[in-house]
């Protein structure tokens, strides 16, 4: 396994302006269905057995992504809680007609550089990703080129150092293989995306965690724009 937090991912560079460690995003948090939690709960058990190869997410990090958004918007402004705010209603709009999406999460497997479980199904969750970059981008916000096809995943763990030791190599190998069978029975677990959250992430490099302020809730299924729709 490798550090996750390796120099290609860092938001910025060491010594950076510290505002940019703080970037936008749109969130699918799972912190109001307890099967989850409770899932991802017995991922940790496993992966505090390992903490000098991977550092668990704790519950509160817990999310899937769905979309980052640029530093500026289209206009060159600073995307800030104010700016998120105001994109909301036009997300609100896209998403309200889109029915709540019903999920399926595991099983649990050890990446390159991180712990992750997977989102099902995928035709579905594309769908899903592709609606709310049109709420973002008829809010006026800046997005990275659309993905192919999108990967939904829930992080459980990072990756704490690169295993380049044959000690550290054989302890992320038993890792792996605990994780993928250490969840039997009950690998996988169902739950319903029927919200997204506007938020500003915070990558935390020290610490191998991200962690997030909720700015706006948005949701799916409404059949109505949000009451404050500038859009009329």
């Amino acid at each position: 396994m490798r550090r996750f937090m390796s120099e290609g991912r860092l938001w910025v560079p060491e010594g950076g302006p510290e505002e940019d460690r703080v970037r936008p995003h749109v969130l699918w948090l799972p912190h109001g269905q307890p099967p989850v939690l409770d899932y991802f709960a017995r991922m940790r058990k496993i992966l505090a057995g390992y903490p000098d190869v991977i550092t668990p997410v704790v519950e509160a990090d817990l999310h899937m992504t769905a979309q980052k958004i640029e530093y500026v918007d289209s206009g060159g402004r600073r995307v800030d809680e104010q700016r998120l705010q105001e994109a909301a209603p036009y997300l609100q709009r896209e998403l309200g007609a889109l029915a709540p999406v019903e999920i399926e999460i595991g099983p649990p497997r050890a990446s390159a550089s991180a712990a992750v479980a997977d989102v099902w199904p995928e035709l579905g969750l594309h769908e899903f990703y592709l609606h709310v970059r049109v709420g973002l981008l008829t809010a006026g916000l800046k997005l990275p080129p659309t993905d192919p096809f999108f990967w939904g995943h829930v992080s459980g763990g990072y990756g704490l150092q690169s295993t380049d030791t044959p000690e550290l190599a054989a302890r992320s190998d038993r890792l792996a293989s605990e994780l993928g069978r250490g969840l039997r029975p009950g690998s996988r677990v169902w739950a319903t995306i029927a919200s997204v959250w506007l938020v500003l992430e915070r990558q935390d490099p020290v610490a191998n965690r991200y962690t997030f302020t909720r700015v706006c809730e948005v949701h799916l299924g409404t059949g109505a724009p949000a009451s404050a729709d500038p859009l009329g």
